[in-house]
């Protein structure tokens, strides 16, 4: 193959890789503040239930 084409090639791909990760970083914060949500949601509840216990 020609070097100036596999050359072509990674750097469409470095550049490609800049572009979707610009694209997902906010999709990432957004799953991660759910993930965070949903975690805190349900150590709360266990904190309830162990309160009751307690009483």
């Amino acid at each position: 193959m020609n070097p100036v084409f596999v050359f072509l090639v990674l750097v469409g791909a470095v550049i490609l890789w800049f572009l979707l990760s610009a694209l997902f970083y906010p999709f990432g914060r957004f799953l991660h503040r759910i993930w965070k949500d949903a975690v805190d949601e349900i150590n709360r509840e266990e904190n309830k239930e162990k309160d009751k216990e307690n009483e």
